[in-house]
Order: C-alpha cells, then sequence, then structure tokens
C-alpha cells in the first residue's frame, strides 16, 4: 500500500487542503499516500461531490477514506448531510460505509472504531472488498489500540496502521503513547506497514512580524525511528493544519503568510498597517525564501508580492499557499534538490 511513498499525510476534505493537495506537481502526489477524513462538500447537495472534489485533486491514485465526526448531524438542509450521516451507521459491520467506498474506486477503508465498531464484520467487509485496509489509532479517542493493531494484523495482511497523535500544542508529550504501540508491533513481529503521524501547527500566534515555529511531528518521528530501527516507519502529519473547528469571522484573524521548511514554519505576521502585498515582500526577500522552488504555492506568495491581481487576498488562500508548500516538501524531504517542474499551468477552478 504504501511502497514507493515518502509521504501519508491525514487531511481533512475541507477547501484549503484539498486545493494545495490540487496544485501539487503530478510527480509528487505520486510519493503521496494521504488519509482523507471526509465530510460533505460546502454547499453540495449531494456527498458524492466530496469524492468528485477528490478525484479532480489526486486523480486515479489510492488513498484511504476515513469520516469526519465533526459533520456528523451537522443539521443542514441539503441532502449531503443525511448521506454523511448515515455512513456513521454501525448496522451490520458498517456495510453502508463500506458500501460507500466500494463505490469510489481509488478509495480504500479505514476501519471505523467506536463503542459500536463490530470490528470482526467490518474486516469481513473488507476482506470481501479487496483493497487492504487502513487502521488509525488515535490518541485520546481508540480505546486498547495495542489490543485492536494486534487483532486487525492477524485478520488481514494488507493493512497500514497509522498511529494518529491528533493534535496538540503539546504533542512531544505524546511521543510515549506512539512508543508504546511501535514496542507491541515489534515485539509481535508485526510486518505491517507503520505510519506516525500527528499536528503541532499552532493555534495561536506570538505577536512578532517574524517567527520561527519547530515542527514537532519531525522530532517526534526522528525520534522513534531511532527507538524502534524494528519496524518500518513511514513519516505522516496534518499537513500544516489542525483540528476542525467553527469559522472564524471575516477580518478578525490578522494577516499572516507562512513558509514552511522541512522542519519549521516561519511565520510573517502583520506588522502595523500592513497588508498580504507587504507580508509577501517581507516573505520573498527573507533569508529563508526557497529561490529554487517554483510551484503553486510559492508562485502565490511572490505573485502577491508583484501586486498580481487573484494571489493572496485573505487567510483562507495564504493557508491553502502554506499547506502546498508544506506537502510538496515533506514528500521530498531529504532528497537532493526539490522537484518543482509541472507539466501543465496552475489552476484556480477548485
Amino acid at each position: 500500500m504504501l511502497v514507493g511513498k515518502t509521504y501519508a499525510p491525514i487531511l481533512h476534505a475541507r477547501s484549503v487542503e484539498i486545493k494545495a493537495l490540487a496544485e501539487l506537481p503530478e510527480a509528487t502526489k505520486d510519493l503521496i499516500f494521504p488519509l482523507i477524513v471526509a465530510r460533505p462538500w460546502p454547499n453540495a447537495k449531494h456527498l458524492r461531490k466530496t469524492w468528485e472534489k477528490l478525484r479532480a485533486a489526486f486523480g486515479t491514485r489510492r488513498f484511504a477514506l476515513d469520516l469526519d465526526p465533526y459533520k456528523r448531524s451537522s443539521g443542514a438542509a441539503q441532502p449531503a448531510a443525511a448521506e454523511f450521516d448515515a455512513l456513521f451507521d454501525h448496522a451490520d459491520g458498517h456495510r453502508a460505509y463500506f458500501e460507500e467506498v466500494a463505490s469510489i474506486d481509488e478509495a480504500i477503508p479505514t476501519l471505523q472504531v467506536g463503542p459500536n465498531s463490530n470490528v470482526e464484520e467490518q474486516l469481513e467487509h473488507a476482506q470481501r472488498l479487496d483493497r487492504g485496509l487502513v487502521l488509525r489509532l488515535q490518541y485520546g479517542a481508540t480505546p486498547t489500540p495495542i489490543a485492536l493493531a494486534r487483532q486487525v494484523a492477524g485478520a488481514m495482511h494488507d493493512v497500514a496502521i497509522f498511529v494518529d497523535l491528533g493534535w496538540s500544542n503539546d504533542l512531544l508529550s505524546r511521543e510515549l503513547w506512539a512508543s508504546s504501540i511501535l514496542e507491541a508491533i515489534a515485539e509481535d513481529h508485526i510486518e505491517r506497514e507503520v505510519v506516525v503521524a500527528g499536528s503541532s501547527f499552532p493555534e495561536s500566534f506570538r505577536s512578532l512580524a517574524r517567527d520561527e515555529i519547530r515542527a514537532n511531528e519531525r522530532v517526534i518521528f526522528d525520534n522513534l525511528v531511532q527507538r524502534h530501527n524494528a519496524v518500518v516507519l513511514t513519516y505522516g502529519d496534518w499537513g500544516s493544519t489542525r483540528l476542525p473547528k467553527e469559522s472564524t469571522p471575516m477580518g478578525s484573524i490578522p494577516p499572516r503568510i507562512d513558509l514552511p521548511n522541512s522542519r519549521e514554519w516561519i511565520c510573517f505576521r502583520r506588522e502595523g498597517e500592513e497588508g498580504f502585498k507587504d507580508i509577501a515582500i517581507r516573505t520573498v526577500t527573507d533569508r529563508s525564501w526557497p529561490r529554487d522552488l517554483r510551484i503553486w504555492g510559492t508562485y502565490q506568495i511572490a505573485a502577491t508580492a508583484e501586486g498580481v491581481p487573484d494571489s493572496i487576498k485573505g487567510q483562507t488562500k495564504a493557508a491553502a499557499a502554506r499547506v502546498n508548500i508544506h506537502l510538496h516538501q515533506q514528500a521530498h524531504f531529504g532528497a537532493a534538490g526539490n522537484f518543482s517542474d509541472r507539466d501543465e499551468p496552475f489552476s484556480d477552478d477548485l
């Protein structure tokens, strides 16, 4: 499942993440195996719009499909909300979910974990579907993760285990939880593909015009690789995003441009009465600016600095540029040089 993949991010099916994914170079997409946490597409009448957006963004490449509980029981008037809620039905081993996955050629099922999860019945559905299975062990949300990993690995061979530390301002405190799972996997000689993921992207920012913030996801991953050399690990994170929450009113977020590097984010915050153009100028003239990296995210920042119409005017597009650069950097982490050529023009269709 992860052969040839260098990066396995957990991405929510929000417009920012999907736009960032869509605008990656095709060769970069080939290196990525994302776990997509699905939700109805904004203002879409039917849930299938989400699957259409994913295919437009990622083509026919395979991805794992999970469900976003944050968007469950939203009460939205569109049929998409009811169609989405139906996928949480645990009857007959989450049959409705597995039938939906079966209708999406590129999707690999993710075990649905909860008080009525019916693991054995889900395993039977996964075996009949014959696409493999992803097991997402979530910090604070998955009971008895070690026992569950043993059960699933014992029943299916083609399993990728995502050890998801979730989002936290103190992500390093969760390292021991992940380590205990990896230790059990090594002791049991479970030869399965394992991803370690999580997010430390900050919820709030210091009032500095320029700030460097360490990505603790990489710190934890490096520590675990050294400690558990009997387990082959693939790096994952949340694509430089954090937990879904209610939308922030327009104008309430001070303008900011974030520039990802391999191990940190450099955040350029408004100074005085600066707008996005002023901040972008500071970004592209900063010593950290990757002058040889020509992808959609860097183009958006450079175009903003030049005053190009339809460049970054608000935090949504600034976030999409950040996520795009972050995904590309992590997919090529440690590579000599950074692939950035494109065969097609940038698009703003999504």
